[in-house]
């Protein structure tokens, strides 16, 4: 039995190390709201912007302790290099003449603890209140980080997705020119076509070539924004699942209905007025009295020698309340609450104009994408058409009807049909997001 729980332990033990290894290789493959997930967790935003909501619960706790009893312990010693001599009549003699007298000890030594409790004070209760509103604000600013992330990593993402297909259209553009080029070398070996057709689609697939090189640049490029987006290291090996096809059915809009209250920023704006309110509130308040009740214990030694110092102590004590009243402080407290004031009535503006800002991003990214995905819907219908055209061309060639020029102009009208196809496909499909994002229809899952 002991053979077999060993044995059970060392497999366990490797397979748990082969599954580190898995996670540690750093190689990743990725949907686009796996990519968004990670980002979520990962990215530097965002996680900055978790750590302030943190940050704010721990000032609510911060406020909260500030009603919590205090204690304090101070101690002192003391030594009277020289002491302090005093003049008092001569009693025992004539009154009129005065005496130096030095009182106390060469050594002296106190400890007292003291506790108080705080019984009123304006400022606190207000402090807490604010600090719950600061705790909103960190929360919506939390959302408004996540929700551009979102935004960031789907735009990187269709970037690739851009790269990936582009490089399909010319890889498959490669094949069908190399088959044209071997063919027309094949004729010209044969006699039946000229030097100069040869030449001319061999510059044309040289082009091509050198189009592919500078796209597999670009496509690293992409992946290395990408992966910076999510968080990601970018040492990092990552692939994608998805491809064009799979983000193909661009969707309208159900309606354009929404609410300005929807987005995170006019939130934020809101709960800053709140803030402001707060402040101004708490600087009027500030002629009020604090009430603190105190209660304190403590001991005090005196002698002449060290050594004696600490053979008998005295203890004392006292319980009472301290009451602070600022009755009147300078004019300076006027000037500041008029200076509250108007921060405030500036942050109610800035929430006005907010909200008609958002109305205006609203109606331009309608405008983008209603622009975009018209012309998706063209140039879907013209990939097709030039796709036809181009077979059409090159089947003549192949039977000498239409000439190499026919063939090279037909492929650069169908290479500028597929770019325009995955641009206006692409560009419709982040004027959707940034729609979305406009409308305040993205949420923080």
């Amino acid at each position: 039995m002991r053979k077999t729980l060993l044995t059970v332990a060392l497999l366990l033990t490797v397979k748990a190390l082969s599954a580190q290894q898995d996670t540690t290789s750093g190689n990743y493959v990725f949907s686009l709201e796996e990519c968004i997930k990670y980002a979520l967790s990962n990215q530097n935003n965002v996680v900055n912007a978790r750590l302030s909501r943190q940050s704010s619960l721990e000032r609510i706790r911060e406020y909260r302790g500030r009603l919590l009893p205090h204690v304090t312990v101070t101690g002192n010693f003391t030594d009277n290099l020289k002491l302090q001599t005093s003049l008092i009549p001569d009693i025992a003699g004539n009154p009129d003449n005065k005496i130096p007298v030095q009182f106390g000890t060469k050594f002296s030594s106190a400890l007292t603890g003291e506790a108080t409790q705080t019984l009123f004070n304006s400022d606190y209760f207000l402090g807490l209140r604010a600090a719950k509103v600061y705790d909103e604000l960190s929360v919506r600013d939390l959302q408004r980080t996540a929700i551009d992330t979102r935004v960031q990593v789907s735009v990187a993402y269709f970037d690739v997705l851009v790269a990936l297909e582009s490089i399909r259209i010319v890889d498959a553009n490669l094949a069908q020119f190399g088959k044209t080029l071997k063919d027309t070398k094949a004729r010209y070996e044969e006699g039946v076509t000229e030097r100069i057709d040869v030449d001319r689609i061999q510059a044309s697939f040289n082009s091509v070539e050198t189009e592919r090189a500078n796209l597999e640049r670009t496509k690293g490029y992409a992946y290395d924004l990408l992966k910076f987006s999510m968080g990601l290291p970018l040492n990092a090996k990552l692939d994608i699942k998805e491809t064009v096809n799979d983000f193909t059915s661009v969707a309208l809009p159900d309606s354009m209905n929404y609410s300005v209250l929807d987005r995170p920023e006019y939130a934020m704006q809101r709960v800053q007025v709140e803030l402001n309110r707060l402040s101004l509130k708490s600087k009027k308040l500030e002629f009020l009295p604090t009430l603190n009740a105190f209660v304190n214990y403590g001991f005090n030694w005196f002698g002449g020698e060290f050594s004696e110092l600490y053979k008998t102590g005295f203890g004392a004590s006292a319980l009472g309340l301290r009451l602070s009243w600022p009755i009147f402080a300078g004019t300076e407290r006027i000037y500041q609450a008029r200076q509250y004031a108007i921060t405030l009535q500036q942050s109610q503006n800035d929430l006005s104009y907010l909200d008609q800002q958002i109305k205006l991003q609203v109606r331009d990214a309608w405008t983008q994408f209603k622009n975009n995905y018209a012309s998706y819907l063209t140039q879907q219908k013209n990939i097709e058409l030039t796709q036809g055209v181009y077979d059409r061309v090159v089947l003549k060639y192949e039977q000498g009807v239409s000439t190499s020029l026919d063939v090279i102009s037909a492929d650069n009208n169908l290479k500028l049909a597929q770019n325009e196809y995955i641009t206006a496909l692409i560009n419709a499909l982040i004027s959707k997001v940034k729609l979305d994002q406009a409308m305040g229809k993205i949420k923080v899952e």
